[in-house]
């Protein structure tokens, strides 16, 4: 297969659209993630089941992808729609096109996401001089216009080359990989799944609950029962455990605390201009995200109609876009209570209440730290990889309704509970974060979320953590296989239940992800190359098993050693990189 023009064309546009605000303010949860982007791919190629088993694999090994603060792991646009493409060219396995496209693609995507906001910081200027003259559309368009021309240039043009382009050379480094190395790269793709299980369950990080995790695990394995019915029976398990969450649901606050006198009626913001105040929130607060003000122009963007309506003198609009294009960054579905309640705020300075800039920004920095700490746990923590997991087992198995029905859950999740913190901000004011976690109401959601999310995970793990090993043992004239007749025996599918805990338990320990990333590409080689992994093998321990490490050549203890060098070498070096780290960081060194 090869691409043509139109269609990396296309795909570039994808890509760009990917990080772009006009997917309705879900693209971040939808368009972003590899299980979406690889079904776009293919179906852009030609061959849909072909990019949605890549986006589905490459979403796994992500499944506990979390951004916060600027900070960005591995880029999965870069990953998802460069990776399924040359992926689809290459005729690579999806384990194989995993470790050697994907998972690379994604680390060097990492450095658009460093350029674009690094000369983000630069629009942040260019919006103060705009705000300094009361100009409220001037910001609103930088923020908007100068923010999509960046990311065009580092997603649209980066992936059109690289997909246009990259195509012929990603076929020449293939030919020059030696077939067993790629096939041990195949048996690292399907490990390499473990990471993001074991990234989400260090995120739950509740011991007490690993009996939900073995249980979804038995279900799945030995009732094969689907991920969505395992779903089920966790909500199930989780109103027991939890009990009924709405009994934990914030009492309504019957009028907004005001500070300085009640306000007039005649300065409340009409419905219309909230309604657009919030839709700007959900489409623009990321239009020019960068280092230096994080979300702080989306944050002014949106309070543009308010603004406009609340202060028709322009030195008084000038100094409310001033108070609003500083630092700002919270969570957006929890957060959306802060602009709602700053709205208010500015109601009543409007009506003339004795609020300085000082204390209208205390609110703000007082109150996006909690929400962003709630928000990202719950929402990017555990219901996106919940809704995740069963989208990536239903892709796994060819059906295109895993995508879909991810895609629109999602979004209404994340329209949906934006829409009502912002409602909760502007009626309850300033009072409505301390109001919703005294009542115990997100805790319990919290909990009830992380039962459901274990089990959900125990089923998942069979499915897209493959690895089985096709070694056996002579045993005078019979040979036993070590999977079937031994392991097998134990527990159906304890290699992979055991690469998750391994996963887990690395997590656990503050090792950074890329760090196990690179012990199961060490382990995955090393397995492959012993013929404890991969295609079928000779029996351990006889003449014909040393003969297969030798590549068909006669044993000898000197060739031997020879031919065990590289594994050894690699191993090695991986040892001395991660002892070097360890203790640099120790000491204080940056490593």
């Amino acid at each position: 297969m090869e691409i043509g023009l139109l269609q990396a064309i296309a795909i570039s546009l994808a890509a760009y659209l990917a990080v772009s605000v006009w997917p309705l303010g879900v693209g971040y949860f939808t368009l972003y993630r590899p299980l979406i982007g690889g079904t776009i791919v293919g179906l852009i190629l030609g061959d849909v089941q072909g990019g949605m088993a890549f986006g589905a694999a490459l979403n796994a090994v992500y499944l506990g992808f979390v951004s916060t603060g600027g900070s960005l792991p591995s880029d999965l646009v870069t990953a998802g729609y460069i990776g399924a493409a040359l992926a689809l060219t290459s005729g690579l396995s999806v384990d194989a096109a995993l470790s050697t496209l994907g998972i690379p693609l994604g680390i060097l995507g990492s450095f658009l996401w460093l350029g674009r906001m690094t000369l983000g910081s630069g629009l942040a200027h260019w919006a103060d001089a705009r705000a300094e003259q009361g100009d409220a559309a001037g910001v609103a368009a930088i923020n908007l216009w100068a923010g999509q021309g960046l990311l065009f240039l580092f997603y649209a043009v980066p992936t059109f080359l690289a997909v246009y382009y990259g195509q012929r050379g990603v076929d020449e480094l293939l030919s020059l990989i030696p077939g067993a190395l790629v096939e041990a790269l195949s048996v690292v793709g399907g490990m390499l799944p473990a990471v993001g299980i074991g990234l989400l369950l260090r995120t739950i990080d509740k011991p007490r609950l690993l009996p939900y995790f073995v249980f979804g695990f038995i279900l799945a394995v030995y009732l094969e029962l689907p991920i969505v019915v395992v779903a089920l029976l966790g909500a199930a398990a989780a109103w027991l455990a939890v009990g009924d969450v709405a009994a934990h649901a914030p009492e309504p606050v019957q009028q907004r605390q005001v500070e300085g006198g009640a306000t007039p009626e005649g300065m409340r913001v009409p419905r219309g201009v909230l309604w657009g105040s919030w839709w700007r929130w959900v489409m623009f607060l990321h239009a020019s995200y960068n280092f230096e003000r994080l979300q702080g122009l989306g944050f002014a963007h949106a309070m543009k109609p308010a603004i406009e309506y609340l202060y028709p003198d322009r030195a008084e609009r000038a100094a409310a876009l001033q108070r609003h294009v500083t630092f700002f960054n919270s969570e957006p579905q929890f957060g959306a209570v802060v602009p709602a309640a700053v709205i208010a705020l500015e109601e009543q300075r409007a009506a003339g209440a004795d609020l300085s800039d000082e204390a209208i920004n205390a609110v703000k920095s007082g109150l996006m730290g909690p929400l962003a700490g709630v928000g990202d746990s719950l929402v990017q923590g555990l219901v996106t990889p919940l809704l995740l997991s069963m989208g990536i087992s239903l892709a796994q198995r060819g059906n295109l309704a895993g995508p879909i029905l991810y895609a629109i859950s999602i979004s209404v999740v994340v329209l949906g509970s934006s829409y009502l913190f912002w409602s909760a901000g502007y009626r309850w004011g300033k009072a409505a974060v301390s109001h919703i976690l005294a009542s115990g109401w997100v805790q319990a959601l919290t909990r009830g979320a992380a039962v459901v999310g274990m089990m959900v995970l125990g089923a998942l793990a069979p499915a897209v953590v493959q690895f089985s090993t096709p070694a056996t043992i002579a045993v005078g004239q019979a040979s036993i296989s070590l999977q079937q007749d031994v392991l097998d025996a134990i527990l159906r599918g304890l290699p992979a239940l055991s690469l998750t805990l391994l996963a887990w338990w690395l997590l656990s320990r503050r090792v950074s992800s890329l760090r196990a990333i690179g012990v199961l590409f060490v382990v995955g080689i090393d397995l492959a190359y012993l013929g404890l992994a991969g295609s079928s093998a000779p029996p351990l321990f006889t003449r014909a098993w040393v003969d297969m490490l030798l590549g068909g050549r006669p044993a000898t203890v000197g060739s031997a050693l020879v031919h065990l060098l590289p594994p050894l070498l690699v191993t090695g070096a991986a040892g001395v990189v991660w002892a070097w780290k360890s203790r640099n960081r120790k000491s204080g060194i940056p490593a």
